[in-house]
């Protein structure tokens, strides 16, 4: 986090992709992103889960990113930012409201707006209402790729080759890769993406192949 502090305010990019990592990848970007664009910018959270734990209730800093973006957890250098966002200027897409955890449940008092798999299985519309509701002219676009359906989308952490589903322990996915896609074309044209955090990237198959090979000896003379 430090060394993305360092490399975005040496650089002072316009515009600024995160790829690979936790969800905690977009916290320092979101948060440069704001100083930048002030109160013209967004964000807008593809996930399942809302990730807005406290202290408390975690020690993980992936499932607090959200909040400490939020300006609810300034009890260290870690979880604090410099300049927070406002509850009206994010939203969530793809969260599953039915099995938000206790951990999760500051995204209801905070008042979140919240937009279902659903609710956006057709239509963008829910999230182009908000953009005009709140004058956003900019957006970060966090995406975390368990927003998505295992049997949709296969290099994920529930998409795990043999993990029973029943036994995970928070929210599964149930959006498809086209309904984001057509998401952010649709954003794309009633605001500027300035921000795009992708985090959560389990590519299975690519991962268990490179394990057996790195058990057989001609990859290792």
């Amino acid at each position: 986090m430090a060394e993305a502090e360092r490399i975005l305010n040496d650089r002072q990019p316009d515009k600024v992709i995160i790829f690979g990592g936790d969800c905690s990848i977009t916290q320092v970007p979101f948060d440069y992103l704001k100083s930048k664009y002030t109160d013209k910018l967004g964000i807008l959270w593809l996930d399942a889960h809302p990730d807005v734990a406290g202290p408390k209730d975690s020690s993980h800093l992936h499932e607090m990113v959200l909040a400490n973006l939020l300006g609810q957890n300034p009890c260290s250098n870690i979880t604090k930012v410099k300049h927070p966002f406002k509850p009206n200027e994010v939203m969530f897409a793809g969260l599953i409201e039915e099995d938000l955890r206790k951990m999760d449940k500051t995204c209801k008092k905070l008042n979140l707006k919240i937009a279902s798999p659903e609710e956006l299985a057709e239509s963008s519309q829910p999230i182009l209402n908000w953009i005009e509701e709140n004058s956003i002219e900019y957006l970060a676009v966090h995406w975390d790729l368990d927003v998505l359906s295992p049997t949709d989308f296969r290099a994920i952490l529930t998409a795990m080759p043999y993990m029973d589903l029943g036994c995970f322990p928070a929210a599964v996915g149930r959006m498809t890769l086209n309904e984001i896609g057509r998401i952010l074309n649709d954003i794309s044209e009633k605001t500027e993406i300035v921000g795009l955090g992708i985090a959560e990237h389990m590519p299975w198959d690519a991962i268990n192949l490179r394990n057996v090979l790195s058990g057989i000896s001609i990859f290792n003379d």
